[in-house]
This record gives structure tokens, sequence and C-alpha cells, in this order.
């Protein structure tokens, strides 16, 4: 369940996007911004446009923006914009039968770890973030 480059560069953009407010940003202007290749970056904004996270226009004027709020949008609906509503569930080493009551060799550890991390991704929205990290300068 660790987040695959796709979502890292989604959370990227979305705090992005979420530091440049209402103005729309093109694809690669945002990919230059966050250092991602651009043609990847455009089917990640695409990807987060059909799931609601972002707007697009297309002509004079346009580009991606946040289709809300930056404290209305949690980091859990990026990434599962680009994982899959099921992110988060399923056995850490991909076994098709994992369960309480047959249990793979990391289950019991993983599953702290993995409701630590689904809560941290619930509970911060793009607006939570300190705007004196790195990526937000």
């Amino acid at each position: 369940m660790i987040l695959s480059q796709a979502s890292k560069y989604a959370l990227r953009a979305a705090i992005h996007l979420a530091k440049n407010g209402e103005q729309p940003q093109l694809s690669r202007d945002i990919a230059a911004a966050i250092d991602v290749p651009g043609q990847y970056l455009a089917k990640i904004l695409q990807d987060l446009a059909r799931h609601g996270v972002l707007t697009s226009a297309k002509g004079r004027g346009g580009g991606f923006r946040l289709s809300g709020s930056a404290k209305d949008v949690e980091l859990l609906t990026v990434v599962r914009a680009i994982e899959g509503q099921d992110f988060g569930e399923g056995c850490v080493l991909g076994l098709p039968e994992c369960s309480p009551l047959d249990p793979c060799p990391l289950h019991e550890q993983w599953g702290a770890i993995r409701d630590s991390l689904l809560q941290m991704l619930e509970k911060t929205s793009l607006s939570d973030l300190s705007p004196s990290s790195r990526l937000l300068e």
C-alpha cells in the first residue's frame, strides 16, 4: 500500500495547485514547477479531473485548478483518485487470502501502519499543509 509514483506526483500537483489558488495552471507549467515528466503528469491530472478533484478548461485562460477549496480536499481523496477506491485494502504482500483468520506473516504489523497512514491521509487536507514546506515554496 505504499504510494505509487503516480500518487506521489498527484499529491505534488494538488499541493502546487492549492498554493496557486483559483489561478488555472497549464499541465506543462505544473510539471515544470514540481519537476515531474510532463506527459506522465498530464495523464495524472486528467485522472484527477475525471474524479472531481480538479477542474480543467481548454483554450485561452484554461488549465487545471482545484475543483473546490483546498480545505475540502483530503489527501486520501487525491490518492484514491489515482490508486482506486480500494486503496488501503488487501494484503501488503499481495496474497489473495489474507485476513485475521488466515493472516500473512506481516498482517498484524502492517495493519497498524496501514491504519495510521489512512487516518493521516483522511484527516489531512491540502490547506493543512505547512506553507513553509519545500514543496509549497
